[in-house]
């Protein structure tokens, strides 16, 4: 009789050690995924600022090319100013799928 309880009291405290192990593996695993998504996410906007800052650049050297060109740097601001409508109209109406991407790639990133 006291073998039995023995036994259910080494039970409980093994079902009890694994509850433990598992709670803190949880906690490793949902710390480092955390740590790379946000590893990841600090990159890209690192990397999406030094893109902003060349393409500002780009845009203007060409806005100025295109005003020596055509002997008007008024139409040369234009002309590109008229490019980056057209590319930000088409960003408006692929929004979607825009948003759909980087979700997915947000949901990659978590259980990669």
């Amino acid at each position: 009789m006291f073998e039995i309880k023995d036994k259910v009291e080494d039970i409980a405290d093994n079902i009890e050690e694994i509850a433990k192990t598992y709670y803190k593996l949880s906690v490793v695993n949902i710390t480092d995924k955390g740590s790379k998504l946000g590893a990841s996410l600090f990159v890209a906007f690192f990397l999406f600022i030094l893109l902003l800052f060349a393409l500002f650049f780009a845009c203007l050297g060409l806005s100025w090319w295109i005003g020596q060109q055509l002997n008007s740097q008024v139409l040369g601001f234009f002309i590109v100013a008229g490019g980056l409508f057209i590319i930000l109209l088409l960003i408006v109406l692929l929004k979607k799928n825009i948003i759909n991407s980087i979700r997915n790639i947000i949901i990659n990133k978590i259980y990669d």
